[in-house]
C-alpha cells in the first residue's frame, strides 16, 4: 500500500511540468485554415531611413467545393494601421498566386525605423484577419479570426541627429512626374537629331545642284530645245483614228478614175493620216520609219486579225506613197478603197479585236 501511494503521488507532480513545457496553443488552440509564414527580413543591418522589406506569406486552401469561402480583410492590415512601433509601415505589395487547391498570398511590406538609440530592434508581430463564410451567407454575419505573423530582427547602427534638417516623416505627398518626365526626354531625343538632318539636306542639295553650263553648251541646248519645239507631237490613237476618218470623208468624195491636183491632196492627207494611226498603233515605230519599213514591220508580226487589218492600212500607204513620189497620183475606184480602209479601222478597235480574241480561243 505504501508503495502504490508513492507512484501516485510521483505521478501528480510530474503531469503539470509536462503540461507547462507544452506552448499555450498546442494545448488547447485548434489548428485554423489559414497559416502565415514569416519570411526573412531584408536587409538585417539598417541605417535612418532604409527601407526594410518583410515578407508575410498567408495560406490558405480553396473551400468553393465544401460550400465554403474563406476571406482575407486586406483593409486591416494597411501598412499605415500596424502597430510596429517604433518602426513605420510605408508600402504593401500582396502577390497572390494558386497552387492546385491552396491560395498563396504574399504580403510584401516596406518598413521604415526612426529611433535616436543605435541597437538591435525586434519587428513586433502583427494578426491578420480573415473569416469563413457559407455561400450565400452574408459577410456581416460571419464570425472574423485571426492568425498572427511572426517577428523580425533588425540591428539599427545610425541615429538620428537632435535637430533634423530633413523631416523624414513628412506625410506630404508630392506626386509622380514620371509621366512629364517620359513626355520630355521623348521631346529632347526628337528635337536633338533636327539640326544634323538639316545639314545634311542642304549637303545633298548643294551635291545635286546642276552645275553653270559654258556659253557654247548652253547654245547648243538652246537650239536643240529649239528643234524639239519645231517637231509635231505624236497624236493619240483615238486623234489619229479621227483624222483617218476626216481623209475617208475627202476620197469618198471623188469620182472614179479622178486625177490632178484634187486627188494628190486627198492622197497626201491619207497618207499623213495613216502613218499617224500605224505610229500610234505600233508603239515599236520610229518616227523616220518609212511607209515600206512599217509595211515590213507587219508583215513580222504574229499572225492574227490584227495583222490582217494593219496589212491592209500599210499597203494603201505604200500605194499612195509611191504615187505621190511618181508624180502620178490615180484613184480607179475610191468607194472601194474608203470601205476597206474603213473595215480595216473597225477591225481594230478594242471591242472588235477582243471578240476576236475570245473567237479565237474557242476556235471560232
Amino acid at each position: 500500500m505504501t508503495r502504490t501511494s508513492a507512484f501516485a503521488l510521483a505521478f501528480a507532480l510530474l503531469l503539470p511540468t509536462s503540461l507547462l513545457a507544452q506552448p499555450p496553443d498546442a494545448i488547447d488552440a485548434p489548428m485554423g485554415p489559414v497559416r502565415v509564414e514569416t519570411l526573412e527580413l531584408e536587409p538585417t543591418v539598417v541605417k535612418t531611413g532604409d527601407l526594410i522589406t518583410q515578407r508575410y506569406r498567408v495560406r490558405f486552401p480553396d473551400l468553393i467545393d465544401d460550400g465554403q469561402e474563406i476571406i482575407v480583410l486586406e483593409d486591416r492590415v494597411a501598412p499605415e494601421t500596424l502597430p510596429v512601433h517604433p518602426f513605420e509601415g510605408v508600402s504593401l505589395t500582396v502577390e497572390k498566386t494558386r497552387v492546385e487547391d491552396e491560395h498563396i498570398w504574399d504580403f510584401i511590406y516596406g518598413f521604415r525605423l526612426v529611433d535616436p538609440n543605435k541597437m538591435t530592434y525586434v519587428l513586433p508581430n502583427f494578426s491578420f484577419y480573415y473569416l469563413v463564410r457559407d455561400l450565400g451567407e452574408d459577410i456581416e454575419d460571419a464570425e472574423v479570426q485571426q492568425v498572427d505573423g511572426g517577428q523580425g530582427l533588425v540591428r539599427y547602427v545610425t541615429s538620428v541627429t537632435d535637430e533634423p534638417l530633413l523631416d523624414i516623416r513628412d506625410t506630404i505627398e508630392l506626386g509622380s512626374f514620371a509621366n512629364q518626365a517620359t513626355f520630355f526626354r521623348t521631346m529632347a531625343w526628337t528635337v536633338a537629331p533636327l539640326p544634323l538632318v538639316l545639314w545634311l539636306v542642304m549637303l545633298v542639295r548643294l551635291a545635286r545642284k546642276p552645275k553653270g553650263l559654258s556659253v557654247e553648251k548652253q547654245q547648243e541646248e538652246d537650239e536643240l530645245a529649239q528643234i524639239e519645239a519645231q517637231i509635231p507631237i505624236q497624236p493619240s490613237i483615238w486623234e489619229a483614228r479621227r483624222a483617218v476618218g476626216r481623209a475617208l470623208g475627202g476620197l469618198q468624195d471623188l469620182p472614179s478614175g479622178a486625177e490632178g491636183d484634187r486627188v494628190r491632196e486627198v492622197q497626201r492627207g491619207l497618207v499623213l493620216a495613216l502613218r499617224d494611226y500605224l505610229q500610234a498603233d505600233l508603239s515599236d515605230l520610229n518616227s523616220g520609219d518609212t511607209a515600206l519599213g512599217i509595211q515590213r514591220f507587219v508583215a513580222g508580226l504574229d499572225d492574227g486579225h490584227r495583222k490582217e487589218a494593219l496589212a491592209v492600212l500599210t499597203d494603201f500607204l505604200v500605194t499612195y506613197q509611191r504615187g505621190l513620189e511618181l508624180g502620178a497620183p490615180s484613184v480607179d475606184n475610191p468607194s472601194a478603197d474608203a470601205d476597206a480602209i474603213s473595215g480595216a479601222l473597225a477591225d481594230l478597235r478594242p471591242h472588235v479585236r477582243l471578240l476576236n480574241s475570245v473567237k479565237g480561243m474557242f476556235g471560232g
